[in-house]
């Protein structure tokens, strides 16, 4: 029997501390709600190692930026950015390294 791989945070709900801060942290406006929701997902998924279960998702952001893009940008608590930028580190996979050179190369070599 085929899974389906987990499409992405919130959608079928959190299988892992990270993601239940992904669901739970958007939009939290102060510490204090921010230490409430942490302290909502510790009680359900006490470890909060990095997940080893965690695939691709299929829909909305592929990376780590795309991730803090996405499920930060109407919080305003500086502990909620914290938290949902390590969530993005844990669950997203890393992005390749894009100095300028990388953008260059492609331009210097059409001018040889």
């Amino acid at each position: 029997m085929l899974t389906a791989p987990v499409v992405e945070a919130g959608m079928l709900g959190a299988n892992n501390y990270w993601e239940c801060i992904l669901d739970d942290m958007q939009g939290v406006k102060n510490d204090a709600a921010a230490n409430a929701v942490s302290m909502a997902c510790l009680a359900k998924f006490p470890d909060t190692s990095e997940p080893t279960d965690v695939s691709t998702p299929l829909f909305g952001a592929q990376t780590r930026t795309e991730c803090f893009a996405s499920y930060g940008k109407e919080a305003t608590s500086f502990s909620a950015l914290q938290q949902i930028r390590m969530a993005c580190h844990f669950i997203y996979p890393e992005e390749a390294d894009h100095s300028a050179g990388d953008y260059l190369d492609p331009i210097l070599d059409l001018a040889e």
